[in-house]
């Protein structure tokens, strides 16, 4: 769901709008051939969006074409995480991008976290199979077109509720054509999806002190243990444990193997 929708408003007004991508080499006669209105309209020369003044009355907010747009471009993204080539060696997802593009991820607007490391984190390597990495220019400049809300433009061309649907096909022509002979996009997929990579957390030290106050070791005075062997793991569930001023978060619920 694009995120405007989902908060019933328009994003925050930007200080600047991405530029208007061009179409290159045969993409821009393909394009022409294809789509002649919409070559007419937009036409093909990079010019960035100028936002509305202060001044003047803000647009009506309401669901357009754009934000389908969005939905479908967070789509591709959750697809192109999981996808795996067929026969090479299996990558896991790492907890971090899994975090950030599933709907299980941190509180807050984690989406816009999610544009932000693809443009300026190293963990945008991260983001796809090792064997598709190329797919990155155009992850990148994907998330770019999207992280504005267009609902702030001034001109007339650019509220065009088909603009950055526009924007996203000139992207994506440009980038298939210049890649069709790469390797890569002849990989087969595999029918399995990647796994995601299991979340190795460290207790915090109020949970470790009430830990070691209920299972002091065997050693203490009045206190016994039943011995077991190096490959047996005692499990036992401690209950909500408070962790006030201490954590981020009111209570956590952990699972400790003695």
């Amino acid at each position: 769901m694009a995120r405007a929708i989902k908060q019933g408003g328009p994003l925050l007004k930007p200080k600047k709008f991405p530029p208007s991508p061009v179409l290159r080499g045969d993409a821009a006669s393909v394009y022409k051939r294809s789509y002649p209105d919409r070559f007419k309209l937009f036409g093909n020369k990079m010019r960035k969006p100028t936002r509305v003044a202060s001044q003047e009355p803000l647009p009506v907010f309401r669901h357009e074409l754009r934000h389908d747009a969005e939905s479908s471009v967070w789509v591709f993204f959750r697809w192109v995480v999981f996808a795996a080539p067929q026969g090479k060696e299996s990558v896991c997802i790492s907890h971090t991008i899994w975090s950030l593009i599933s709907s299980d991820g941190p509180a807050g607007n984690y989406r816009d976290r999610l544009l932000h490391t693809l443009k300026y984190r190293s963990s945008r390597k991260e983001f796809v199979h090792p064997e598709y990495c190329q797919l990155m220019p155009l992850v990148r400049s994907m998330a770019t077109l999207i992280k504005k809300d267009y609902h702030w433009v001034k001109e007339e061309k650019y509220k065009h509720p088909e603009y950055l649907l526009d924007a996203l096909q000139r992207v994506i022509l440009n980038y298939v054509l210049e890649n069709k002979e790469a390797s890569f996009m002849d990989l087969q997929k595999n029918i399995e999806y990647r796994q995601v990579e299991p979340l190795i957390l460290e207790l915090p030290e109020c949970v470790r002190r009430r830990e070691r106050l209920l299972y002091p070791p065997a050693s203490t005075p009045g206190r016994k243990r039943k011995a077991t062997g190096s490959s047996v793991h005692e499990t036992r569930l401690l209950s909500t444990v408070s962790c006030s001023g201490e954590s981020s978060h009111d209570k956590l619920m952990v699972c400790l193997i003695a």
